[in-house]
């Protein structure tokens, strides 16, 4: 896409709320401002073209601004050099002047002139307390560089004691040692050695202990760094660090055959029999070592699709360590994959013995949630009922009362009069549920289901969400006049660090307002999600409801939804999902940006549409995470044909959600979805769904049915 068609295409609505605070007759245009926030291709030339216009222009009064940001934009595209030209030809725009301090001496440290960045980076000093404490770091950084630990080393002290990062503490060691505190300075490099052996800057510590003359690791750093390395992912690490700590003086043998056995069990399957070996040594350890070796091979031959001896070994661990945190966990496991087995009467009698040995475990509702349904799946739909309407009387607060009164009223339809069971009228429990809890999954299953029996359901909610026309309040000013001059991720930080002051609901209709009109989508719905529940829910006010479900960057998702066949309404149901509208989040998957995609899937999807490959940094543009992320969803509906069955291909891949239609297609929706193995993926499709239909119907579409049938999946289509 090139960057004039880019910038005709996207709607200023996002800077509507902006240009309403009286921006300068010459400032940073909306469609400039738009480019910087998705980020568009050639925005630094864009930015540059604006300031040389300004220059010219009579009256012009915003080179000040245009200088910082252009600056600023050539800095982050690694142009330091460029940055200092810039940034040193204007004086600093007013309130922006500790902002313009920060990146020019970035732009000079950068560019080698250490001496002269010290001056600027005291300036930033002075701004807000996040970029003070940037300010600082940096600093501590280029005092180093230049000689000069003494001056490093306060600044370093405080900041690696709080946060003591692999990079904090080697900094500070660094300055340690500089100003002749060798003992400190060992200390840190021995941490970082010791607890982050897998990090870069770990050969480095090495290399400085050596020249400090310290001693070759102790057992316990040795088992310490076998530990870092296999929560690192390095199982060869891991074992080369274990060598000749057998027998170590004061050292537990079983620790040492159990970090050994995990290692072993990591490397692959043709390592399970030596690694199972030594988790039976490590069992023979103390209580706390045994039962970890006891879990690990639990989990191990889970993994494996051992579930009976999975099973055994949960059972051995409940059994034999009731006090330790992990049997907890292990007796519900244990039921667990009875059920996932089939044996439904062994499950049903295992949660409820569950139930009875941890009275006070956070899982009792969830083990009381799957006793039932075991039950239902048994066709014991009395006892499934009466179990269901336990729960909900015993656990209120749980997370699980919705889908226990679905399948409460569900279970008395099932029961029928034939049943004996006892009463009930599922038809007006389903119409109570859709009114309790309008936002769930649930809620839509009982609308389906009142209306396959010919019964209205009541409104979701009956007026549209509205935006609440609010006046920033004075302390956002500054995210004002960041936004304002294009420093967005500057902004994004002062807004997080100032909606800690919101005090209650109606702060939050304020601020969240206000934070959607700068184009803060994701920290507008953080403040609702966290204030506004009741609003939204209970008291169904528009105008939260508008920040609970906003439709964010929505010219951007509507036209690419339009070119690639999908609803938009379903492309924000999964950016809610996924990443909460906001586009710089990264997941621990290396999935980014509003869509969530990983750099795989987005080669995938411009392979099949025959573009040029993008840049996993493009991932974080929100226009480019929504195109692409429109088209997969659309080549998904051609696929799978049911929201549920793209939801749960979204988040679990269409191989799994194929395989799960090969083996349990013939289900209904409601119990295919609750019998998807993967809690996650099961947890996702329940909420993209209800998002889905809510969105819809919130927004004036025609809200259409869910089909409580699921198609079959296509042979041929997207598979990746």
């Amino acid at each position: 896409m090139g960057d004039t068609a880019a910038l005709q295409n996207i709607s200023l609505s996002l800077f509507v709320g902006v240009l309403l605070f009286s921006a300068p007759a010459h400032a940073q245009s909306a469609e400039l401002l738009e480019a910087i926030r998705v980020h568009a291709p050639g925005v630094r030339a864009q930015a540059q073209q604006a300031l040389e216009a300004c220059r010219q222009a009579k009256g012009c009064k915003d080179a000040e601004r245009l200088s910082l940001l252009a600056g600023y934009l050539a800095l982050s595209e690694g142009d330091a050099a460029g940055a200092v030209k810039l940034l040193s030809a204007a004086k600093p725009p007013k309130g922006l002047e500790p902002f313009h301090s920060w990146y020019l001496g970035e732009a000079l440290s950068w560019s080698g002139q250490s001496a002269a960045a010290v001056k600027r980076l005291l300036g930033a000093k002075k701004g807000p307390a996040w970029l003070a404490r940037r300010a600082e770091l940096r600093l501590a950084e280029v005092h180093l560089a230049l000689g000069q630990p003494a001056k490093a080393r306060p600044l370093l002290e405080t900041a690696a004691a709080v946060d003591p990062t692999p990079e904090l503490l080697l900094s500070r060691a660094l300055a340690r040692e500089g100003t002749r505190d060798a003992a400190r300075a060992l200390a840190d490099y021995t941490a970082i050695a010791t607890r982050f052996p897998a990090h870069p800057h770990a050969a480095l510590a090495r290399a400085h202990r050596e020249a400090l003359g310290a001693k070759p690791f102790t057992a316990f750093e040795r088992l310490a760094r076998a530990q870092a390395f296999l929560a690192a992912g390095k199982p060869e690490r891991s074992l080369d660090d274990l060598k000749g700590l057998d027998g170590a003086a004061g050292l537990e043998p079983s620790r040492v055959a159990l970090v050994r056995g995990q290692a072993l069990l990591v490397r692959g399957k043709e390592k399970d029999e030596e690694g199972l070996a030594q988790l039976a040594l490590a069992e023979k350890g103390p209580p706390a070592v045994a039962a970890e070796a006891l879990n690990t091979k639990a989990r191990r031959l889970m993994r494996l699709g051992d579930n009976a001896g999975a099973r055994a070994a949960f059972q051995a661990l409940d059994t034999r360590f009731p006090g330790d945190g992990l049997a907890e966990e292990a007796g519900y496991l244990a039921a667990w994959l009875a059920m996932n087995g089939g044996d439904d009467a062994t499950a049903a009698q295992d949660f409820t013995a569950y139930e009875a040995n941890h009275p006070r475990s956070k899982k009792v509702d969830e083990a009381r949630w799957f006793r039932s349904y075991a039950l239902i799946r048994l066709g014991r739909f009395a006892e499934a009922r009466a179990a269901l309407l336990g729960l909900g009387a015993d656990f209120p607060k749980s997370s699980l009362v919705p889908q226990a009164r679905y399948w409460a009223a569900r279970a008395a339809q099932l029961a029928g009069p034939v049943d004996g069971g006892p009463g009930g009228e599922p038809l007006t429990e389903y119409g109570e549920l859709i009114t309790a809890f309008p936002g769930s999954f649930y809620a839509r299953l009982a609308t389906e289901r009142l209306r396959e029996a010919g019964v209205a359901p009541p409104p979701l909610f009956t007026e549209v969400p509205r935006e609440l026309k609010a006046k920033p309040p004075p302390a956002l000013g500054l995210a004002v006049t960041l936004t304002r001059a294009g420093l967005f991720r500057d902004a994004a930080e002062e807004v997080q660090s100032a909606v800690g002051k919101v005090g209650g609901p109606e702060d939050a209709l304020t601020w969240g307002h206000a934070l959607q009109s700068l184009g803060e989508y994701g920290a507008a719905y953080t403040l609702a999600a966290r204030h506004l529940w009741g609003a939204v829910y209970t008291q169904k006010k528009p105008e939260a409801i508008a920040l609970l479900y906003p439709r964010a960057f929505q010219a951007s998702v509507e036209r690419w939804s339009e070119k690639h066949g999908l609803d938009p309404h379903f492309a924000w149901a999964i950016m809610r999902r996924e990443s909460a509208f906001r586009p710089e989040v990264t997941s621990i998957a290396d999935a980014r940006g509003l869509m969530q995609l990983i750099p795989p899937t987005a080669d995938g999807i411009t392979a099949q549409t025959k573009e040029p490959r993008v840049d996993p940094a493009q991932l974080y543009s929100p226009d480019t995470s929504i195109r692409l992320g429109t088209w997969y969803l659309g080549a998904l509906f051609q696929r799978m044909g049911h929201p549920a069955l793209v939801a749960g291909s979204y988040n679990g891949g269409p191989s799994a959600v194929v395989k799960w239609m090969r083996k349990r297609g013939e289900l209904p929706l409601d119990r295919w979805v609750e019998e998807i193995p993967w809690k996650e993926t099961r947890g996702y499709v329940k909420q993209v769904v209800a998002d889905y239909y809510l969105y819809r119907q919130l927004y004036g579409a025609t809200e259409g049915r869910l089909a409580l049938t699921l198609p079959t999946p296509q042979a041929d289509g997207v598979n990746f």
